[in-house]
């Protein structure tokens, strides 16, 4: 609202403004305050009201659901001395394809009347006929200041001052000279409204950021030049000095004589919404490429290598030529991160990385599939060509790694598949290539070309699903539970349940040993509902014993598009009398989008139950908050491998901080997992994260060590310990069940 003289503006220019759709009924906080109603209309016909806000039913004295039935009901509520105007400008409005602002009266309750700001936008339908859609704001506010700017004072201090935003009234003068300032623009600058009244101590233009005053300055110009409604964002200066976002909705107020007298408006602090907008931009950058480039090594993801295998496949098939894919996977690393740690495991994977990046020829490339198996793609390579590549892959992983002062060995098992022998698209030869590396790591050879005639992978596979049946049906699944604390009280919220198979001949079998191959198949269904049996009947006993403590349990992406799993979980709530609020379901991203229309309709119904329902593994695929905000959610779960890095890689705690602020703007609650270290616990409380869930804190242990657990942990008000109390068992990176 700088000093607004008219200006000869462009007319190109200024007919493309007028044609822009971007003015104050798009500012959310006006639309918000001041929205009355929403319409539709054509040409010759009703006005009917689509969406009537509850205190504007009351103002105008009738109900949201009698004006949406009444065609009627729009015509009646305009002013006697302004209805043949509106509807007709209306109507040909939509009979020329036209936008249109208009302002009128309105007529409610008791004779009382409402100034109404109107814009509508032409929307065509598929039998080529216009319709009109707009939306109605109450401004009476803003209308009794132009009225009367002279007499301003306390009258209309009091008039707005429940108004979110500072009014203001500016005489269309050289000198910009402000008329009339709500007490709000202290609030925004720091001023009081008085130091601008009549330019008394400064200009309004004074504290407008440097940078944006010009901007500021043409499009409020422009507008009064046009007769136009203006709406902009820009930065003003604190008295403090600190930059603030502020939104501008005003519009041009004319004379007797037609020129403009007076500009009048309002302005809205909008620097927490630009900042979660920032937050929000930079974490769906970050998630991007995270999700094309794996955060530890830098190196291609799986999502990227294929865009690029399928890419070079085609110009194969254009050229007549041959590529090669190679599978790598590191012998013997779980053993490297079992008994030297995740962080001298990461630190291998990134010596890997490095040394693969180094030997391979121009065009190859590298990337990193999950934990410790890699990709190579070696177009334009004959079966002779991608051996000798093979070789160099070798000739890097054979020497000793420096890793923390540590010289570690390590041997990696390579399979190799061929196009076009093996495989005409990506899918096929990463799978070939994958079933080949299991015959090298089978076979003791360290690497293999994929032979269909030896392919055992999938008789190995079936094998396992049938020793799973058995073992479900002999009862050789247990839980293993880990205990989720409070970040800043470390008060226990809660257990995760995560399944483990207690084999007579094998010992303790992981989930990353079996689960994969299950989820694979229907069987994960009969796993799922064993682990829930489980968990539910662990619940009954503690509950028995006086210890209130949720549950979590992880579900499949088959789980999710089951239509009856919701009946099955209410049956067993019933069964075990567990109040629906101490279960917790963990979905992954991946699970929610595989099928999304099947998966919200039955995430939809478990929430209806009382459910709560987290995202685990959040960081790792494609999703963003915003995605998630149409489904029940209540957490999110971050994924480990982000919060492990954190004190190590800036990147990192960045991407945690975003996904913190991010989801608490949303209103759901942030889990940390992977925490390994105090360093970490100490910071996600400083980052203002509300659960921590990790080896530092407790591994999973089985229900009498987690009872010991327990009763030695204070429910509130303490550090979280110190040391492990259990035994460390050999537990691989992939702890979830379901």
């Amino acid at each position: 609202m700088p000093s607004s003289t008219p200006s000869g503006a462009e007319s190109v220019r200024a007919a493309a403004r007028a044609a822009t759709v971007n003015d104050a009924i798009e500012a959310w906080a006006v639309f918000e305050q001041f929205f009355v109603l929403s319409y539709r209309t054509g040409e010759g016909s009703p006005m009917l009201v689509v969406e009537l806000s509850i205190p504007s039913a009351a103002a105008l004295g009738i109900s949201p659901d009698s004006a949406a039935s009444d065609p009627g009901t729009f015509a009646r509520l305009l002013h006697p001395d302004d209805r043949d105007r509106v509807l007709a400008e209306h109507w040909e409005a939509a009979a020329a394809g036209e936008a249109l602002v208009s302002e009128y009266r309105m007529v409610g309750l008791g004779g009382n009347v409402l100034w109404i700001y109107d814009k509508a936008v032409p929307v065509p339908d598929v039998g080529g006929t216009t319709t009109l859609r707009g939306h109605c704001l109450d401004i009476t506010p803003r209308r009794d200041i132009e009225a009367r700017p002279v007499q301003a004072g306390e009258h209309l201090d009091s008039a707005v001052s429940n108004i979110p935003g500072a009014v203001y009234l500016c005489a269309c003068d050289e000198a910009g000279t402000i008329k009339f300032f709500s007490v709000q623009i202290e609030d925004l600058v720091g001023y009081p409204a008085s130091d601008f009244i009549e330019n008394k101590v400064r200009t309004y233009d004074s504290v407008i950021h440097p940078e944006d005053l010009p901007y500021v300055v043409a499009e409020v110009n422009e507008a009064v030049e046009r007769g136009a409604p203006y709406s902009l964002e820009y930065r003003v200066i604190h008295v403090s000095g600190e930059p603030r976002w502020v939104a501008e909705h005003g519009r041009p107020v004319f004379g007797p004589d037609g020129k403009p007298r007076w500009t009048a408006g309002m302005i809205l602090d909008i620097t927490r919404q630009k900042a979660a907008q920032k937050s929000r931009e930079l974490f769906e950058r970050q998630s991007r490429r995270q999700t094309l480039h794996d955060s530890l090594t830098g190196l291609p993801t799986r999502v990227l290598f294929r865009e690029s295998l399928t890419h070079a496949i085609a110009e194969a098939s254009e050229s007549g030529v041959e590529l090669a894919v190679f599978a790598m996977n590191l012998d013997r690393f779980k053993e490297v991160n079992d008994t030297l740690g995740r962080e001298t495991g990461d630190g291998l994977l990134r010596e890997v990385a490095n040394r693969l990046r180094s030997v391979l020829r121009e065009g190859d490339s590298v990337a990193r599939l999950e934990s410790d198996e890699f990709a190579v793609l070696v177009p334009e390579a004959s079966r002779a060509q991608a051996l000798e590549v093979m070789h160099r892959v070798r000739g890097a992983i054979d020497p000793p790694f420096e890793v923390e002062g540590l010289a570690l060995h390590v041997e990696a098992s390579i399979g190799i598949a061929c196009f076009p022998r093996d495989g005409y698209d990506a899918d096929s030869l990463l799978r070939c290539a994958d079933t080949a590396m299991y015959v090298a790591k089978d076979t003791k050879l360290g690497h293999a070309f994929y032979d269909a005639s030896v392919d055992t992978r999938a008789s190995k596979r079936l094998a396992l699903i049938g020793e799973l049946r058995r073992a479900i049906d002999e009862d050789e699944l247990v839980l293993h539970y880990q205990p989720k604390l409070a970040v800043r009280s470390g008060r226990v919220l809660g257990v995760e349940a995560l399944v483990r198979w207690q084999d007579p001949e094998r010992g303790l079998v992981m989930p990353d040993e079996f689960i994969p191959a299950a989820r694979e198949t229907s069987i994960i269904k009969a796993v799922t509902q064993r682990v829930l049996e489980l968990a539910a009947r662990q619940w009954r006993a503690w509950a028995d014993e006086g210890r209130s403590l949720p549950v979590a349990v992880n579900l499949s992406k088959r789980d999710l598009v089951d239509p009856g799993l919701p009946g099955e979980i209410a049956a067993l709530l019933s069964r075990w009398r567990m109040p629906a609020t101490v279960l917790k379901l963990e979905v992954t991203e991946a699970s929610i989008f595989n099928d999304p229309h099947s998966t919200e309709d039955v995430l939809e119904r478990l929430g209806a139950m009382g459910l709560r329902l987290s995202v685990d593994d959040f960081g790792t695929g494609c999703a963003s908050l915003a995605s998630l905000r149409r489904l029940p959610i209540d957490e999110i779960k971050i994924d480990g491998s982000f919060v492990s890095a954190m004190s190590a890689r800036e990147e990192d705690e960045i991407i945690v901080r975003s996904m913190i602020e991010l989801a608490h703007n949303l209103g759901l609650s942030v889990v940390a997992e992977g925490v390994e270290k105090r360093a970490v616990i100490e910071r996600l409380a400083e980052l203002g994260c509300d659960v921590a869930q990790g080896y530092y804190l407790s591994r999973p242990v089985p229900p009498e060590e987690l009872a010991i657990w327990l009763d030695q942990h204070p429910d509130s008000g303490a550090a979280v310990p110190r040391k492990r109390k259990f035994r460390e068992e050999p537990v691989g990176e992939n702890l979830a069940s379901a």
